[in-house]
């Protein structure tokens, strides 16, 4: 088989997997009538095997398809081109070589990371303040505990993503490649999810509002999640395949 005829055929096949593990494993999203699923660890598998562009055709394509097929049609360009997105920065963020360069991408990725979801926690912070908690929860149709336990999944979430960045910056500082492989492709991920998560809640302010928005973040961020660790599980059997060289 010629090199361009395997690029073609593992496209094909990691644009299936992506609409497999999307449009299979969904769960709905009450606040914005969308779903998370496990699609976004064959989008970041993707990259892996076939680079960011062929990886952003499978990516953007295959998410499509399901969001179509499974009723979610309202979805479907954002989705098109957020995941496309998604691959390409990751990618970009996989081709950093030099120490420098490659700790400036993780810092801005951080920043970006927390500032974004420092600013959604005290945008509702601030809209329970102005109108009040029960009109909050009217107006996203919500319970009061899921709002009483955002802050604290904003938190977590936050704190998970320093240790990630840190330990990216502490084995790019030290310049141990061996082993830093897969911690690169996991921060990569990572620049990737905050594509996805910053995206959808940029579409749901336009298709919804932005308090549904923000109702929507840690759903997505559970989503977002879930992908980085089914794709670093997967990871391995794709490297013995000799499919990926991470």
């Amino acid at each position: 088989m010629g090199r361009k005829t395997r690029k073609y055929v593992l496209t094909g096949l990691m644009t299936a997997l992506v609409f497999i593990l999307t449009y299979t494993f969904k769960v709905p999203v009450p606040y914005t009538s969308g779903y998370i699923h496990l699609g976004d660890s064959m989008i970041y598998l993707s990259v892996l095997v076939l680079g960011p562009i062929f990886g952003a055709f499978a990516s953007g394509v295959g998410s499509m398809m399901a969001d179509i097929l499974a009723g979610y049609s309202q979805y479907a360009i954002p989705t098109l081109v957020i995941k496309a997105l998604m691959a390409l920065i990751m990618g970009l963020m996989l081709s950093f070589k030099g120490r420098k360069t490659s700790i400036a991408s993780v810092l801005a990725a951080l920043l970006v990371w927390v500032g974004f979801l420092t600013g959604t926690l005290l945008f509702l912070n601030q809209q329970v303040t102005v109108i009040g908690s029960a009109k909050v929860l009217e107006m996203v149709e919500g319970d009061a505990e899921t709002l009483r336990r955002l802050p604290l999944y904003f938190y977590a979430s936050v704190a998970l993503l320093i240790i990630v960045f840190a330990l990216a910056i502490y084995f790019i500082s030290r310049r141990q490649n061996s082993g830093f492989s897969t911690l690169k492709a996991v921060v990569g991920m990572s620049a990737a999810g905050l594509c996805m998560v910053m995206g959808y809640y940029f579409v749901e302010c336009l298709m919804y509002s932005p308090l549904a928005a923000v109702f929507s973040v840690p759903m997505n961020l559970i989503q977002f999640f879930g992908g980085v660790i089914a794709a670093t599980l997967l990871a391995p059997a794709l490297k013995k395949a000799r499919l990926i060289s991470v």
